[in-house]
Parts: structure tokens; C-alpha cells; sequence
């Protein structure tokens, strides 16, 4: 519940900011011991779907969501991780300036698991706000990752998705610099599951 607020909160600054045009990028890789290679996942082994940003300008708020959906496959599983992450269950985690709140200074990243309990179709969304620092340029890295496992064979898509309770993608800028901008995504993206 906490979470859900914080992203309520994000969403309405978010839609303050005015300016002119700014863009970023999002991708998604697989990585881990079931990531045979980057569109095919094994049975029985944990992958991360990996979310890299490609950043050229300057922002100071994030909302971004997720939807796992599979024509074929029903339930999935989501790994803890005992190590802590962005959930309780740890399968959700952040990197690179995203995992603490030298960035994202109000709370951090936040995490709103919508629909986030194995039973396909899956969604989260995240979202992070600047009050003090700003989320400065940079090249692509790893921002995310969400932590699954899949028990049988099929087909995974991964894409962008609104998300409640009102969660749109949105990268905000300064005023000085510009608005709120929706990212590049390079999905949706189809992952093959194999025995």
C-alpha cells in the first residue's frame, strides 16, 4: 500500500512539469542461468529480465510499467531473493544508482506489484522521484530486473503497459529543460521457453 501511495504521489508531480522536448530509451535483456541466449529461456531455470536506459538529458521523476503475458503458459515463478531487492520477496531489484536513493532521493525507486503473483498476465510498475539530486545523462545500463522462473515450455512476451492506478511512462525533465516525455521502447518483446 505504501508503494502504491508513493507512485500516486509521482504521477501528480510528474504532471506538473512543462518545457520542451527531452528523450530517453528502455530496452530489456535476459540474463542468468536460464537465458540460453537473448530470446530463449530454459524450463526449471531463473532468468532476469534485465532493463537498461539509454539517458541523454537531464530528469528528476520516473513511472514506468511491465506486463508479462504468455498465449500458452498460465503461472510462472517469481524468485526471492533473501538478499533484498525493490519487494519484500526481493525478485524485483535496482542497479546502478537506482538501488539506493542517490538518484531517486524521495523513497528511492518504488515498486507498486499490481498483479505481481505468478498468475499470468503479471504486472508491476516502478517510478521514482529527485527532489534534492537530478537523474543526469548516461550511456545504456542496466536500470532493473525481475526475477522468474517458468515450470513448462511456451511463449513469454514482455511490454510496456499502464498500470494502475494511473501509472503511464513517463520521464519528467526540469521545467528549465523540459516536460514529461514517454521513453523509446524497443518491445514488445518474445521469449521462446524450451525443455
Amino acid at each position: 500500500m505504501r508503494g502504491l501511495k508513493m507512485l500516486l504521489v509521482i504521477v501528480a508531480l510528474l504532471a506538473l512539469c512543462a518545457g520542451s522536448a527531452t528523450s530517453t530509451s528502455i530496452s530489456l535483456k535476459l540474463s542468468g542461468p536460464g537465458a540460453i541466449n537473448d530470446s530463449t529461456i530454459k524450463v526449471g531455470e531463473k532468468v532476469s529480465f534485465d532493463v537498461y536506459v539509454l539517458n541523454d538529458t537531464v530528469f528528476t521523476g520516473f513511472t514506468m510499467g511491465f506486463k508479462v503475458t504468455s498465449p500458452d503458459i498460465k503461472k510462472i515463478v517469481h524468485v526471492p531473493d533473501s538478499a533484498g531487492g525493490l519487494t519484500e520477496a526481493g525478485d524485483l531489484k535496482a542497479y546502478n544508482g537506482w538501488d539506493d536513493q542517490s538518484v531517486w532521493d524521495l523513497n528511492g525507486v518504488i515498486a507498486t506489484e499490481c498483479s505481481w503473483d505468478g498468475v499470468l498476465p503479471d504486472t508491476v510498475g516502478f517510478g521514482g522521484l529527485c527532489v534534492k539530486m537530478q537523474y543526469p545523462p548516461h550511456k545504456i545500463e542496466k536500470k532493473l530486473s525481475m526475477d522468474l522462473m517458468f515450470s513448462g515450455p511456451g511463449t513469454i512476451v514482455v511490454d510496456s503497459t499502464f498500470y494502475p492506478p494511473g501509472g503511464k511512462w513517463l520521464f519528467a525533465a526540469p521545467a528549465r529543460i523540459g516536460p514529461m516525455v514517454q521513453p523509446d521502447w524497443a518491445g514488445p518483446y518474445k521469449f521462446t521457453v524450451v525443455k
